[in-house]
Parts: C-alpha cells; structure tokens; sequence
C-alpha cells in the first residue's frame, strides 16, 4: 500500500508557500518519516516546485494521520498539503514526472529530478520492491509520454520561461549584460535559452568555482567567485537567480552598493529559486526589479493553452498505464496462489519421485510406475477432495462451483 504526501506550488497557493516552509520540511521529515514502523520504504521528491513523500506502509489510516500530524507540528499555522494513497498517489506521480503537475505544463526537466529523488533513496538503502516498481513503472511513463505526445516540445521549463519573462521586461536581449547566480540544472536550461540571443556580456557565479567556470565556458563568459558578486551586479541589466541554497544569496547590501555605482541604469532581477535566494527588499532601490517564480504564472497559463491538445495525450498515456498496473495486482493475487501451488506439487512429486526410485530392482518397471501415478494422484487430490466435501456439508456450494470452473469439469458427466 502506497500513502504520498505533498506540497506543491498549487497547494501552496504558489511559490511564496513553498519559499516558507520547504526549508522546515527539508530538516525534519526524512529523520521523522524513517523512524515509523508502518513505513517499509518512502522517497523523497524535492523540486523547484514540491514537495513529495511518498511511502510504502503497511496501514494506511495510521501514515496518513502520522503524516497531517507531522505537518502541524513542523508548520503548525499553515495548510498547504495534502495526502494521496494508493492508486491516486500512483497517478499523481505518473503526472509529476511527466510535467503535466508542475508550474510549466511539459517541463522536460522533472523527469530527471524525480528520478535522482529516487536513486538517493535507493543508494541510502530506503527503496525496496514496492516503491522501486512504483518508480520504475513512472519512468516508463514519462518516456511513453515525450516519445509519443509533442508535450515537451520546445521552451517547456522554468529556465525556459525565466528567460521568456526577462524578454517581456526589458526586450531583446541582445547584447545585454548578464550575471546567472548559480551552476546547477536550472542555471544551466537558462544558459541554454540564452544560446542564439546574441547576449552581452555573461557572468556566472555560484559557490563551487569550478561548476561556474564550466557554464561560463559554455555561453562564452566568464566566471567570478561568490566574493565578487557586487562587481558582477554593478556590471548587468539582468540578474538570474537559480541557487539550491536554503537562504538568501543576493542580498540588498549587493544591490545597493552596484546600483550605487550605476544609479540611473535600470537593473531586473529574476529569482526562480526555492526557497528565494533574494532578499525582498532590494526592491526598495531605485531601478530594480525584482521578479520570481510567481510571476511565471501567465507564462505558464499561455503554455497550457498551447499545449492541450498534448496534455489530453497525456493523461490518455496516463490512463493505459494505471489500467495496465491494476490489471497486474488483480493477477497477483492469483500468482500468489499459482506460486504456493507450485511449490506443494513440487514438494508432492519429490517425495513419490524418491520413493519410486528406491524401489527399482525390486519391483517391475511397470508396477513402479503405475504406483508411482495413483500416489501422486491421490497426494494431489487428498485435501482437495477433503475441503469440497466439508464445504458441501456447511452449504458453501460456491466453492463446489468454483471448483467445477478451475478443473474444467462443466463438460464432464
């Protein structure tokens, strides 16, 4: 049994939510989430835009109020999540990781995080049968998805859309000056999206050197340490902030003193960090912008729009995959009982089998053999017969007829 917890940009009325409490949960619910004895295996999916636990349990009412619980005492005023089990947490997470749950409908990112998310938890021993077939069967589903639909087609990410968001601010960016603060996956589809645009100057920083030395390399800037932050502020029309630090980066004393040394220059800043990497208040200089993930929001709504003929692909895929899976749980309940089979009759043939060989040279081939036949016969069928006559005698006639139908007996008189 599956019970999944979320907290997403849509539960949490947007990223502002996210920015509040993901921290928090970051600290406290793997530790917390580990220690329940109900809970055989979880994973955790942390993105740009969630927060997901999903566990394997062995009593779903008692994780699901472990979990509420959990989260209101870790964020006690606040009520952005909510629980999914079993089949619905299945296909949430086949949604996720194909994009249609997050900000940018299509994202082609997702797919790759949740899948970390699950070889982490894979590598820390907390992923066994349950969820690795969980996850497997959701890759399988993203796959399905971006080879069979157009969803994912073209600019479909946050880094997409952050450099979408800046040409609606300030215009063409050719031959702006650019500063990206961060050299992790989402710094690097920005820096992707910036190829063609003919930009100016490009500056990234980010805390390991050497990452930022490589993206710099790529888009043909050059890369300064998190000391020379200032200078590159001073130097840019446009900041882009995609960290996965837990706090503020870019502070208002950066911005204030490389505004001080470019007062009338107008500077715009696009965060899509969670949670934010700036601080709120260097909208309070003069000539800065500051926008983030929110204000994605109408990029993202023109994306749905242009993308719903794919979307219903999509979870049509969705839909062939979840019929296919519970088609498979129906049947393993017969498989377990095919199994158990298997393993008497093995048991019942080594036995007679070992009996009929002990008596080779003591008796006719013939005789042996025909020994051996009514022997395993009637060790087949000695609890068979047994159980269909007691059920008989208590009036359980539905096992008789049960039997009828699994031996193919209705033809026979």
């Amino acid at each position: 049994m599956i019970v999944s917890m979320h907290v997403t940009h849509s539960s949490a009325g947007g990223t502002q939510g996210l920015n509040d409490v993901v921290p928090l949960l970051e600290a406290e619910v793997g530790k917390r989430v580990g220690l329940m004895a109900q809970v055989t295996e979880y994973v955790i999916v942390r993105t740009c835009n969630r927060f997901e636990v999903y566990t394997a349990v062995t009593d779903n009412r008692a994780v699901s109020d472990f979990l509420e619980s959990m989260l209101r005492t870790i964020v006690p005023s606040s009520n952005i999540s909510y629980i999914l089990e079993d089949r619905d947490s299945i296909r949430h997470l086949f949604r996720v990781v194909c994009g249609l749950d997050s900000l940018i409908v299509g994202e082609d990112q997702i797919q790759h995080q949740v899948r970390e998310s699950y070889m982490k938890a894979r590598d820390e021993g907390h992923v066994k049968g349950m969820l690795t077939r969980l996850f497997d069967n959701a890759m399988i589903v993203g796959k399905r998805v971006r080879s069979e639909t157009a969803l994912n087609k073209g600019a479909v990410s946050v880094g997409s859309a952050a450099v979408e968001l800046a040409e609606s601010r300030i215009g063409d960016l050719g031959g702006k000056a650019i500063t990206i603060l961060g050299a992790g996956d989402i710094a690097s589809v920005i820096s992707k999206n910036l190829v063609g645009k003919n930009v100016g100057t490009v500056i990234v920083s980010n805390r390991t050197y050497s990452r930022a030395i490589e993206l710099a390399d790529e888009l043909g800037g050059k890369a300064v340490s998190m000391a020379r932050l200032t200078e590159a502020v001073a130097q840019s029309d446009l900041v882009l902030v995609a960290t996965g630090a837990p706090h503020a980066v870019l502070h208002r004393s950066h911005v204030e003193a490389a505004m001080a040394q470019r007062p009338d220059r107008r500077l715009l800043i696009i965060d899509v960090s969670i949670p934010r990497n700036t601080d709120a208040e260097v909208v309070e200089v003069p000539n800065v912008e500051l926008d983030n993930m929110d204000s994605l929001q109408g990029i993202a709504m023109r994306n749905v729009e242009r993308r719903r003929n794919e979307i219903a692909s999509a979870e049509k895929i969705i839909g062939q995959e979840l019929a296919r899976i519970d088609a498979e749980q129906k049947e393993q309940i017969a498989n377990d009982v095919i199994r158990r089979i298997g393993i008497t009759m093995a048991g019942i043939r080594d036995r007679e089998l070992e009996t009929a060989m002990s008596r080779i040279g003591s008796a006719e081939v013939p005789v042996i053999l025909e020994d051996l036949s009514r022997a395993m016969v009637n060790k087949i069928t000695a609890d068979l017969y047994r159980n269909l006559r007691e059920a008989s005698r208590e009036g359980r006639t539905d096992l008789c007829s049960s039997a009828v139908e699994l031996f193919g007996l209705r033809d026979v008189q």
